[in-house]
């Protein structure tokens, strides 16, 4: 008989505090105030922009599962966010047929049982659903990050331990009856079949579009080294998350790593809900975690067709980069909802490009990204000049784009159709205007059948050399976030695999025996006493897993009445780093695909095919060579590029909308026949299938079999460009269907209301209106040179 293997018991992560009965509020970890921080330093702003992520939603919809201790179905503040099985109702029968009868609000692994709250060894559970869903505006105890989600209760141990194994099966359960996100406060090393056990139940979740949020551990470790599951998996759907302070500081406890810990959430001091119906104030990556679990729930509803990927890069893309926390995680930032609210309101983004030239004619290209319902599109795109100290529109001004001219109206703006469209993918508008010098702001604004897509942006547009200016005092901003994409996370070792048995592998118990909380009901935030508090004894072995482990997080805004102070044993605060507080920002950048040209910038009309175009191999597929590079207009020449890492199962884009057929890829080579193309250059775009590509600007020339015919308009003016190697996007663009966009145009934009006209720089018709004015100066301090994501501009 095979020999059994005993699952490892691996501990929670968390630790409780005292609470101070005396405080007010306790909310610093969705909006940082500076002094609403429980017994720590604190920085304005240091938090994770809750209420910014709430303009999008509230996590209504949105299935959190809970693999944990327990949960409180009775507690005031988490009325409404228990999980109901749709195929099962609560009794002794298995209707739904998965050998759990009466899982109808979850399930109980440990007792084998439908009971979620699991007793006085919930605790833990019941924490860290406070911090994922506690209620809002009810008048009771603090607010989770998605105040209206349903949380999915998974029990897999109780008190401060639970079984690896069995976070398995939950994990697979969870896959199965529609959770979106999986949270994972706890882990541990271990080998043996728990670790692939373990492993396999994730990466079936990612099949079924399931991200598993895991703490980091509380072990002050670094993970690049320290192996500890589920934070050290390396699984695409695998989101690790270290522990900040209200100082935007490390958690003295909290474990971290370059490449194997994601970023940093709000895990110290954080009040929570109890299991007792009271509150708590706990510390730890346990507390941590759940705050991105959370957040991810509401990334998941803003954007309900993203791959777990694509949500996992717009959530490291989002946070907020904070010195502390570089070279510590992957994303070298710590948790904010802000850009999560920008990407809800718009469903739609932008990548500026090119927003510096000489003067004279100047073409800025603006890359368009999202997920947005098919339809007739058009786009308006603004322009505005800084002059004698205000921003005006430039009116009367010839605007082209794609060979439709358009003058600018007294709005200084002008519409262009986009034809009808089943995507974004591969949009790249490449307007065009002769300029004079100048400090001038672009702006784009997306309409889908006449209706705003998302809100409008501006960027920057650098013409000459003008005089510098200046921000002066324009009262309360948001700091800017600098556009950057996370570095990819490397490799993490792996335990060696056994062929031994692991025997139980036990956690030390917490130093603390109990708990204090305050008396739960309608007790305010400003009362002095909160009354009596009653002692609440964890039952050790008495539970099916180990004892119960020390919560340690909680909900992220003011409690509405004074936490409990909890047990003694806490996690010691870090000292407040350097970072300057600010007010909150606007959102983080996201980078929308490298701009792609899909008109043709210059035609030859010389027959046949060859030529060769070399690079230095050093963009992300390492691309050194691509030939021939002048092809037949009738399509089905094979191109060969040639590389030091290319990617098996590559795409291959020919200018914005022309798939072309991959006769074979490899490490080495990727080899592919063109589509039909009239004459002239495009950018040729390779595509791995994780989503990464890499474009060479202007490369392949397509030309006629003969001298005869019309040449087709080229682009904007200009000689073409030679050919360059534009470095990759870790944007997951994907070749277009159907034809480039429909030139068109006419007027767009209400009339000014009174406003005054000058004339500006070169004979400029400039008018001043209150959209103008209305510019935050924070446009002029975004440094778009390269590439940014621009400002939105609010209504």
């Amino acid at each position: 008989m095979a020999a059994v293997e005993v699952s490892p018991r691996v501990p929670l992560l968390g630790t409780v505090t005292v609470d101070d009965p005396y405080a007010v509020q306790y909310g610093w970890n969705l909006e940082n105030t500076g002094s609403n921080a429980y017994q720590q330093t604190a920085v304005a702003d240091a938090d994770m922009d809750a209420t910014d992520g709430w303009q999008v939603g509230t996590g209504a919809g949105v299935v959190i599962a809970l693999t944990d201790s327990g949960f409180d179905s009775d507690h005031p503040d988490l009325a409404g966010a228990l999980w109901t099985n749709p195929a099962e109702p609560c009794g002794t029968v298995d209707t739904d047929g998965n050998g759990k009868a009466g899982d109808c609000h979850g399930w109980n692994f440990a007792t084998n049982s439908a009971d979620v709250d699991n007793g006085a060894g919930g605790s833990h559970g019941a924490s860290v659903a406070g911090v994922i869903g506690a209620r809002a505006g009810n008048g009771r105890g603090s607010a989770g990050v998605a105040p209206d989600v349903t949380i999915m209760p998974l029990v897999i141990g109780s008190g401060d331990t639970v079984y690896a194994h069995l976070g398995a099966e939950a994990i697979r359960y969870a896959a199965d009856h529609g959770a979106d996100v999986v949270n994972a406060s706890w882990g541990g090393a271990f080998t043996g079949t728990a670790l692939e056990d373990l492993r396999a139940a994730i990466a079936y979740a990612a099949s079924k579009g399931v991200l598993v949020v895991a703490a980091a551990g509380n072990d002050a470790g670094n993970r690049d080294s320290s192996l500890f599951y589920p934070a050290s998996y390396t699984e695409p759907n695998v989101v690790t998350v270290g522990s900040s302070t209200a100082a935007d500081t490390m958690s003295a406890s909290s474990a971290y790593g370059a490449t194997s810990v994601d970023l940093f959430a709000p895990g110290n001091k954080v009040a929570t809900t109890w299991n007792d119906g009271g509150m708590r104030v706990v510390s730890g990556t346990s507390i941590a975690a759940p705050h991105v679990a959370a957040a991810l729930g509401l990334y998941r509803a803003a954007m309900p067709t993203a791959t777990i990927d694509q949500l996992k890069q717009a959530l490291l893309e989002d946070t907020d980069p904070i010195a502390a926390f570089q070279g510590r995680s992957v994303s070298g930032g710590r948790l904010s909802m802000t850009g999560l609210a920008e990407r809800g309101l718009e469903a739609v983004d932008y990548s500026f490009r090119s927003t510096t030239a000489p003067v004279g004619t100047v073409s800025p290209t603006i890359a368009v990204s999202g997920t947005t319902e098919p339809g007739a599109f058009s786009v308006t795109l603004g322009l505005g000049v800084r002059h004698q100290g205000s921003t005006w529109a430039v009116a009367d001004l010839p605007l082209a784009l794609d060979g439709a001219t358009v003058p600018t109206d007294a709005e200084g703006q002008a519409t262009f159709s986009l034809g009808a469209r089943t995507s974004l993918d591969g949009l790249v508008l490449a307007p065009s205007a002769t300029l004079p010098e100048g400090r001038y702001v672009l702006t784009v604004q997306l309409t889908r059948d006449g209706e705003p897509v998302g809100s409008p942006r501006a960027a920057p547009l650098v013409v000459g050399s003008p005089a510098p200016w200046t921000v002066g005092s324009a009262g309360r901003r948001r700091r800017a976030r600098p556009t950057r994409v996370p570095r990819r996370r490397g490799p993490r070792r792996r335990a060696p695999p056994t062929r031994h048995h692991q025997p139980p592998t036990r956690a030390p118990r917490p130093r603390h025996d109990h708990a204090e909380d305050p008396t739960p009901g309608t007790t305010d935030p400003g009362t002095t006493n909160p009354g009596p508090r009653r002692r609440h004894h964890h039952p050790g072995t008495t539970t099916p897993a180990p004892p119960p482990a020390p919560p340690r997080r909680g909900p992220r805004r003011p409690a509405r009445r004074p936490p409990a102070a909890p047990p003694r044993h806490h996690h010691a605060t870090t000292t407040p780093g350097t970072t300057t507080p600010g007010p909150p920002t606007p959102g983080a950048a996201r980078r929308g695909p490298r701009p792609r040209h899909d008109r043709p910038r210059h035609h030859h009309a010389d027959p046949g095919t060859g030529g060769q175009q070399t690079y230095p191999g050093t963009g992300t597929f390492g691309i050194t060579s691509i030939s021939p590079v002048r092809v037949s207009v009738t399509g089905g020449t094979e191109v060969r590029v040639a590389g030091l890492a290319l990617p098996v199962g590559a795409r291959v884009l020919v200018g914005t909308s022309g798939a072309a057929t991959v006769v074979r890829s490899s490490t080495s080579e990727v080899v592919f026949r063109t589509p039909a193309r009239v004459a002239g250059r495009y950018d040729v775009t390779v595509f791995a299938p994780d989503g990464r590509s890499e474009v060479l600007r202007s490369v392949l020339e397509y030309v006629a079999a003969t001298t005869g015919g019309t040449t087709p308009t080229p682009g904007t003016g200009g000689t073409t460009p030679p050919p360059t190697t534009t470095p990759p996007t870790t944007t997951q663009p994907s070749p277009g269907a159907g034809s480039g966009p429909t030139p068109g145009g006419g007027n767009g934009g209400a009339a000014p209301t009174t406003p005054s006209e000058v004339t500006g720089p070169g004979d400029l018709r400039l008018v001043r209106s209150a959209r103008w004015d209305a510019v935050p100066a924070s446009v002029w301090s975004l440094d778009c040179s390269s590439s940014c994501r621009g400002a939105v501009l609010r209504a």
